[in-house]
């Protein structure tokens, strides 16, 4: 049934996005982390994912809201039909207000004279518009400082006394979850004291939240009410996933099909800048998928693919729309045969993070870096394996 789709007239590659994969690393997390709750991450179209997908098959883990960078974002989840809470991360435009408002998407505020923007259009609008609060404590991109809180708190608190703002979560970000605990935990301490500065002026600060994937995975002083999952629930993160919890089961498959085997005589040269050259009569295979499809170029001779459950390594530079591997001593690769680039096949995975390593990036950057040219079709496995298709254009 998969190399059905790999092979529809013009299809050379796709990327398989297996919602119940999904749903389970969600399910997992969410009770790594109860009672705390968790909101997806799902900005960059869900890393590349698709976001309106991705919103659809988490709905049912019951998030407290979905994460998104920006208004356009939010809009097209709204226009999705997706109804869940929506939270913009990125700063907003102080001619996003009225937008922001109408998709019923929630802004974070980062200075006083944002939040005054914000409660001037409630007002004017009749309603009372939930925010949230972001607290710089190092990450040093957006937020309010945490060494300026005695500045700012007040400020803070009598616009909040207005009326027309609900502050419905108190935030920061982790710089270092994955590689430095002792700075994550003076970040926590930051926050909390920026917090106890909020409730001293009677400002409740709403539901409280810091950890990322990796933090969430690493001590639960770091879960308090919310918890921001994003590489975790797409199957990524592995390497700082250790101790209890178990690593989350691969989201993200890369197909494509073989277009071309050619027998080459040892002293051969291979693609741009002829950076192999065979040692041995090599039979190689040409898939239709290069760069142009985000596959990473920095994988070139450095990664491998699978081609019936064996890993093959790719020789010579990967093109723009073709990457060349060698097949020597695989039996049955041919014209329409179906290699894997990134996830799993049969008892055999490449993973997200063995795939960044090779091409020198980070998992984030190979998620969403792989174009969007790519038809994405999604796949439900359930545990017993079996399979519902749907084609994405």
């Amino acid at each position: 049934m998969i190399r059905s789709i790999g092979e529809r007239p013009g299809r050379n590659a796709w990327l398989e996005v297996d919602t119940g994969a999904l749903r389970r690393n969600a399910r997992r997390l969410q009770k790594i982390v109860q009672p705390a709750r968790i909101l997806p991450m799902i900005k960059a179209d869900a890393y590349g994912l698709g976001a309106v997908a991705v919103a659809d098959a988490l709905a049912p883990v019951d998030p407290y809201a979905f994460g998104v960078a920006t208004v356009g974002e939010g809009m097209a989840l709204r226009a999705a039909g997706v109804t869940e809470r929506i939270v913009v991360f990125s700063p907003s435009r102080a001619d996003d207000v009225v937008t922001l408002i109408e998709h019923r998407l929630e802004p974070v505020v980062l200075s006083p004279a944002s939040m005054q923007r914000f409660a001037d259009e409630a007002l004017a609008a009749a309603l009372s518009l939930p925010v949230h609060l972001e607290v710089d404590t190092g990450m040093g991109r957006a937020g309010l400082s945490w060494e300026g809180v005695d500045r700012w708190s007040e400020a803070a608190a009598a616009v909040m006394k207005e009326g027309s703002l609900t502050l419905e979560s108190t935030f920061s970000h982790f710089h270092s979850a994955d590689s430095d605990d002792a700075a994550t935990r003076g970040q926590l301490a930051r926050f909390e004291g920026a917090v106890e500065a909020l409730l001293a002026l009677g400002v409740n600060p709403g539901l409280l939240h810091v950890a990322n994937s990796p933090a969430a995975l690493a001590d639960p002083s770091y879960h308090l009410n919310l918890v921001r999952p994003g590489l975790y629930l797409f199957g990524g993160g592995r390497k700082v996933v250790g101790g209890e919890h178990s690593p989350p089961e691969p989201v993200v498959r890369v197909c494509a099909r073989v277009l071309e085997v050619r027998d080459l005589p040892e002293g051969a040269t291979v693609s741009y800048g002829a950076t192999f050259v065979t040692t041995r009569a090599s039979r190689l295979a040409t898939l239709g998928i290069g760069y142009a499809d985000g596959f990473p170029h920095g994988a070139s001779n450095r990664a491998g693919v699978l081609l019936d459950g064996r890993r093959v390594p790719i020789r010579g530079a990967v093109c723009m729309d073709l990457t060349v591997v060698d097949v020597t001593g695989v039996d049955g690769v041919r014209p329409g045969s179906v290699a894997t680039l990134l996830g799993r096949e049969g008892d055999e995975e490449i993973t997200l993070h063995e795939l960044a390593e090779a091409a020198g990036a980070i998992e984030y950057e190979v998620l969403t870096g792989l174009g969007a040219g790519l038809p994405r079709v999604i796949v439900d496995r359930g545990r017993t394996e079996m399979e519902t298709l749907t084609h994405v254009e």
